[in-house]
């Protein structure tokens, strides 16, 4: 009787045991973010360790004798990549995730280190043989929430392309609702598990500061995300966040008018002067020497997402009485969508 219940009380404990694991794990993925930057490398190598295919590939720093002195100057690191097939490896574009050292974020750094880097990056781009040519692009990536007004509980990535800069973070639902879904006002991003995918929104904080001597457009309609499949997610305007809540029977009232209002102070959108006056239209988007920051939302990307591209296009402003057109620089960023992470994210709260 004694050892049956020393066994009782040992599965009593085993069972105890695993379902404080369960708890655990279920709150540990519950914090993380469902969307996150291209993958690290040391969680690819895992994964190459694990399963050893084409699919995963682990690209050396791009003819590393001509970058390693450059990255060891500015104090950077390789920190991440996108993941592409063995066979391809050489002869696609390749974006690398470069962090500064405890992934500090200096602009001045950055500037410098990218006036250096225009030369290496030429060289690589022309190779000394089949194995070295490659086009290259690369991308900061940070942990400084103070690079923004309203800082970011995600890492930023960083992209600078003809005088333009533009810097990324993806903003969890939960953390959405924690900042703006309370008092008497719904969130602008708030929504209701009942809705469709194509209803629901994944925000991102913007940033883009404008070092060309022409104003710079920029429409959130245009922006886009994309995903391995080709499918295409895009960028959702105040109308359209003012819509969603129609489509929830108890978003109704003060609250949502309170929410547009919250609204209209943190989205890029409205956050940007009026630059160029056409006939019938109005363009938005940032003077010389400026910069604008806010929330883009865009319709939630679905659930078996895994490799996502974000898109920001910006249109440069040719100089005045020149003959040239406008013309445009596509922005992108690489995150990946984890399905696991997605599913065990806290339901929507009021605070």
């Amino acid at each position: 009787m004694k050892l049956f219940n020393k066994l009782t009380w040992l599965n009593v404990g085993a069972l105890l045991v695993l379902a404080l694991g369960i708890v655990g794990c279920g709150t540990s993925l519950g914090s993380l973010s469902p969307i996150q930057p291209v993958k690290n490398i040391a969680d690819a190598q895992m994964l190459q360790s694990e399963n050893p295919n084409e699919e995963v590939v682990v690209p050396a720093v791009p003819s590393e004798t001509l970058v390693k002195p450059v990255l060891d100057k500015y104090g950077l690191k390789t920190a991440g990549f996108r993941i592409g097939k063995a066979r391809a490896a050489n002869m696609q574009a390749l974006t690398y995730i470069f962090a500064f050292g405890e992934y500090a974020h200096t602009e001045t750094e950055w500037a410098n280190f990218l006036n250096e880097w225009g030369e290496t990056k030429t060289q690589i781009e022309m190779g000394s043989g089949d194995d070295d040519k490659k086009a290259v692009d690369v991308v900061l990536m940070s942990d400084y929430p103070q690079l923004f007004d309203i800082q970011s509980r995600q890492p930023i990535l960083t992209k600078t392309e003809d005088g333009i800069t533009v810097s990324i973070a993806y903003w969890r639902r939960p953390d959405l609702d924690r900042k703006y879904n309370r008092g008497n006002a719904f969130s602008p991003f708030y929504e209701t598990e009942a809705l469709h995918q194509g209803d629901k929104t994944d925000v991102f904080y913007v940033k883009i500061t404008n070092n060309r001597s022409e104003n710079v457009i920029f429409d959130v309609k245009k922006c886009r995300i994309i995903d391995q499949g080709e499918n295409i997610y895009y960028g959702m305007s105040y109308k359209d966040l003012q819509e969603r809540f129609t489509y929830m029977a108890r978003a109704t009232g003060l609250y949502v008018k309170n929410g547009m209002e919250t609204a209209r102070r943190i989205l890029i959108e409205k956050r940007m002067p009026i630059v160029e006056k056409q006939v019938g239209t109005r363009r938005t988007g940032i003077p010389p020497g400026e910069s604008r920051e806010g929330f883009v939302p865009f319709v939630q990307t679905k659930f078996n997402a895994i490799e996502l591209n974000v898109v920001l296009p910006i249109e440069k402003a040719p100089p005045p009485g020149g003959a040239q057109r406008y013309q445009t620089v596509e922005f992108e960023f690489p995150f990946t969508h984890d399905r696991g992470i997605r599913v065990a994210q806290p339901s929507p709260k009021r605070y």
